[in-house]
């Protein structure tokens, strides 16, 4: 991916703000305009950062955990929600005071490290971040937070312990060996021109911390929270600035855009920032993989988790939650979450996917704290296996082995694909494969192509229309192309006439149907490549270059 975007100036954002329509609910109703929020997807949807802030930022729901996280932070009503953690501790409206001035105190002492820092631009730029932490450091220890895990923090200077659910870290060499990190605020840049670079810088420095850090948190296989906190105002003059705070929920290749405040009011930020440092408790407890069975959370992947919901007689039933990001608009991603039930103990879940119980109503006008974060979902069927490591492309055609093994096997359980392409299918070089990305998937028979449905893509060529059915012939359609026509075999001394068959049967429309004999000649096909490691498939360059670009 890029890593530097154009200017994301206020007045952009502005004009979005007063001059965008609702895109979810194809309403009229136009967005409030207040300086205190954005909206996440229209924040980076300036002409300057299309491209790549849609591919980075995902909006409150991309991930399963960011619906009640939010929840709790407007204060709404979460007992629908079995799944959370009985035990909870909700932020309390006095301890909110406690944070009062801290913005206030930090830009004051930031201008004193700044006056003193002469011309050691180093400094200045840390100046903001290290007392911002410091302030908040001090005003932890005052907090009832109550978390189910709590870090043990040793303070060298006063040689005590203090208990803390979160670490603040600022851009600098302070790291703190500990067991999870939730929490780490970072401070880049002086204006919007520079945001998006700096976040990016800020964002690696926050990886190589991780690194260095006694926990499973390495390379964000487990989410943890971001804060951001920059300025947007001149370098040297601190009064009267933008204050904008950021806070993504980071995993692995995913940033979360779970809040976005941009405020010159040092006031309100203080007690927007210490509302939302109080409810992160929550997400603590639900993050914390050593209290799954008191939380009732399992994390399987960087948008799918299981979790444990409750009834009035304590029977437990498991749940996957799982976020689909639907691409109906260029600009704006409309991320949905789908609840799914769980079939025995095996990877592949499956469920009714109807969230709308769970969802701020879209066809409503938005208020203040709802400029449409979340969208209510399709009655899609979806199908949940956990993340996958690897490549999009095959290598050697005894890949495709333990895609049409797989493939076969959801079949013969009843099950359809439905979306069988290039992006969906994930290969490494020891000759495994599988098949990702579930969300057309459903039982065979009733499972429909969802709207929007496009058979012509750069990554493969498939079947139906939407609205239609799905079929087993529709999957082996779609793998016969992905096989032979996205990917090429290279002629070779005895490519016969046995070789140029299968690849006619599985690229040719046929009579609309594979037969078990049709599957085992394609098998017998693809092993023998396994013993021949110089045979190397050809990849559609349109589909390389793709993937090249989205590296």
């Amino acid at each position: 991916m890029a890593s530097s975007l154009d200017p994301n100036t206020d007045d952009a954002i502005s004009k979005k703000q007063s001059n965008s329509k609702s895109h979810s609910s194809g309403n009229e109703n136009q967005y409030p305009v207040t300086n205190l929020w954005d909206f996440p997807g229209r924040s980076t949807s300036n002409s300057g950062g299309l491209v790549v802030a849609h591919r980075q930022l995902r909006s409150v729901l991309f991930h399963p955990l960011g619906l009640p996280l939010l929840f709790a932070f407007l204060d709404k009503e979460t007992e629908d929600m079995k799944y959370l953690p009985q035990k909870r501790t909700r932020f309390k409206q006095d301890q909110i005071n406690i944070l009062d001035g801290l913005f206030q105190r930090a830009v004051e002492d930031a201008k004193e490290r700044k006056n003193n820092a002469g011309d050691n631009n180093e400094v200045k730029d840390k100046a903001l971040a290290g007392c911002l932490t410091q302030l908040i450091e001090e005003q932890l220890q005052l907090l009832s937070y109550g978390a189910l895990s709590e870090v043990s923090i040793k303070d060298e200077k006063a040689n005590t312990t203090r208990f803390l659910d979160m670490i603040l870290t600022p851009a600098e060499k302070k790291v703190q060996a500990s067991d999870t990190t939730p929490l780490a605020v970072l401070e880049f840049g002086w204006n919007a021109d520079d945001w998006w670079k700096s976040f990016q810088r800020g964002t690696s420095h926050l990886e190589q911390m991780m690194r260095r850090q006694k926990c499973n948190c390495r390379n964000f296989d487990k989410p943890i929270l971001l804060v951001i906190v920059t300025v947007d105002k001149q370098r040297d003059v601190l009064s009267d600035s933008f204050f904008r705070i950021g806070v993504f929920l980071c995993e692995h290749r995913r940033l979360c855009l779970l809040w976005h405040s941009q405020t010159s009011s040092l006031s309100n930020a203080s007690m927007l920032f210490g509302k939302f440092l109080r409810v992160t408790v929550d997400f603590a407890s639900w993050r914390d993989s050593s209290h799954e069975s008191e939380s009732g959370y399992e994390y399987l992947s960087h948008n799918c988790c299981k979790v444990t919901t409750r009834d009035n007689d304590g029977e437990e039933t498991p749940v996957v939650l799982r976020c689909y990001d639907n691409r109906t608009w260029k600009t704006d991603r409309n991320p949905e979450v789908y609840l799914s039930g769980v079939v025995g103990d095996v990877e592949v879940i499956f469920g009714d996917t109807n969230f709308g119980n769970h969802c701020v109503d879209a066809t409503e006008p938005p208020t203040e704290f709802e400029e449409l974060w979340i969208r209510s979902s399709q009655d899609l069927l979806v199908i949940a296996v956990p993340y996958r490591h690897g490549r999009h492309y095959a290598k050697s055609p005894a890949e495709f082995l333990p895609i049409v093994d797989q493939l076969q096997a959801l079949h013969r359980a009843g099950f359809v694909h439905g979306d069988i392409r290039g992006y969906n299918t994930v290969f490494k070089d020891d000759k495994e494969g599988w098949l990702i990305d579930f969300d057309f998937g459903g039982k065979s028979g009733e499972q429909r192509y969802p709207k929007g449905y496009n058979r012509n893509l750069d990554d493969g060529r498939r079947l139906g229309d939407e609205g239609e059915i799905i079929t087993t012939y529709h999957d082996w359609f779609a793998l016969g192309q992905l096989m032979f026509s996205i990917h090429h075999i290279p002629w070779y001394d005895d490519y016969d006439v046995t070789a140029r068959l299968i690849e006619y049967r599985w690229t040719g429309f046929g009579d609309n149907k594979f037969t078990e004999k049709d599957i085992d000649a394609l098998k017998v096909f693809l092993r023998q490549f396994c013993c021949r490691p110089e045979i190397r498939l050809k990849v559609n360059p349109v589909f390389y270059n793709r993937l090249q670009g989205d590296a």
